[in-house]
């Protein structure tokens, strides 16, 4: 944590559980296998937060200051993480993909850094072969010569006795076979259009299309086409539900946040306006009886909300990237550094503000600091007896 000297002499003054094993009992916090060396011997829960970010394990981080964080405060740092995803796709969106497009193309297209040019012959080396052919059959000739005519006939007789048996078998000597496969390597046999191995090819090809529209119109009739302008509403909607509870977390609020998320719960903002309401304490807001949200249920959506903004496309940031950035975010908002008070006395949401671009990160309203008064313990003059 050398890096992070932004984090020195910091300490979260808005927990709701100081310890672990609170976390664990009262949150249904669950301790990974894989983490329980690093849990060992820790029992407070801001020093195991700490610890995390010091291996730079920024997703443990966040998940346990979720858990361990008043809920308020909690749901107002997600509410600014996703403001913060928001502004990394205002720089670079996401590209959409038109599911027409599947299955369109059935050849690979192979990028030019892994084609590979056919090899060049090469024109010296190919005559030096040619050079030690013609040296070699001067040398049998000459071997020929040399060798008694009555032994080479009868050589002769043997290997047109074998040629013979061969080509009765194969109809083919092996010197016919030899020279067939030279002609047939110079020009290769036409290739018949008309071959039945094609028209099944054809025929494959067809069927796959019928398939792939049929999938297309199924997708299509299940997936409502995107429509940019009603998404933008509900974005606005939810993140104004979200925004109102955390200023005002009453059960008119809690039962907007309901409304509202469920009518985008598969986006990160939808997602965090029913946190909000499950963050609320009571599942049956407006009601005459009081319906306690089971324990870890606000702190797992949270999690969740912020894995959904980890994990989405486009944007300036990889995952861990934003992970990192969304822990310093939990930091100012947990140290008090960061709250909503003074958008309320602006009377402006963040939501509402100009989204700057995602190079310069949303900045939070600076208020001044007043250096703490020092005391000074009082101590009784004691006359002095000069005497």
């Amino acid at each position: 944590m050398s890096d992070k000297l932004q984090w020195m002499n910091k300490h979260f003054v808005l927990l709701r559980h100081l310890l672990i094993s609170d976390a664990v009992a009262k949150e249904n916090y669950k301790i990974r296998p894989d983490l329980q060396d690093l849990f060992a011997g820790e029992t407070n829960a801001e020093s195991m937060v700490w610890k995390f970010a010091g291996v730079e394990r920024y997703k443990c981080a966040c998940e346990l200051l979720a858990y361990i964080s008043h809920r308020r405060a909690a749901v107002w740092w997600v509410y600014n993480c996703v403001l913060s995803l928001y502004d990394e796709l205002g720089e670079n969106p996401v590209a959409e993909r038109d599911i027409s497009e599947i299955g369109t193309k059935f050849e690979p297209t192979i990028p030019d850094f892994a084609k590979v040019e056919p090899p060049k012959p090469d024109e010296a080396k190919a005559q030096k072969a040619l050079a030690k052919v013609h040296e070699l059959s001067a040398a049998v000739e000459k071997l020929k010569e040399s060798i008694d005519p009555e032994i080479m006939g009868q050589v002769q007789e043997g290997v047109d006795y074998a040629f013979g048996l061969v080509k009765e078998k194969y109809g083919y000597t092996p010197l016919e076979l030899l020279k067939m496969a030279l002609e047939k390597e110079g020009n290769p046999q036409p290739v018949d259009e008309n071959s039945p191995i094609f028209k099944a090819a054809d025929q494959l090809k067809a069927q796959l299309q019928t398939v792939r529209k049929e999938t297309i119109d199924t997708i299509k009739s299940v997936i409502p086409p995107k429509v940019p302008a009603h998404e933008k509403q509900l974005s606005d909607n939810t993140m104004q539900a979200v925004y109102r509870w955390v200023v005002a977390p009453d059960e008119i609020n809690s039962k907007k946040c309901l409304d509202v998320g469920n009518e985008c719960p598969d986006t990160p903002a939808g997602l965090l306006a029913l946190t909000a309401f499950w963050a609320g304490g009571n599942l049956m807001p407006e009601g005459e009886q009081v319906v306690q949200t089971p324990a870890g249920l606000a702190a797992n959506g949270l999690c969740q909300v912020l894995l959904m903004c980890a994990l989405h496309k486009g944007g300036t940031r990889k995952l861990k990237e934003r992970y990192e950035h969304y822990f310093d975010l939990g930091v100012s908002v947990m140290t008090g550094e960061d709250n909503w008070d003074e958008n309320v006395r602006l009377g402006q949401a963040p939501h509402e503000e100009e989204r700057p671009a995602a190079a310069e990160p949303r900045r939070f309203v600076q208020r001044e600091v007043k250096a703490a008064p020092s005391y000074h313990r009082w101590k009784p003059a004691i006359p002095r007896n000069d005497d």
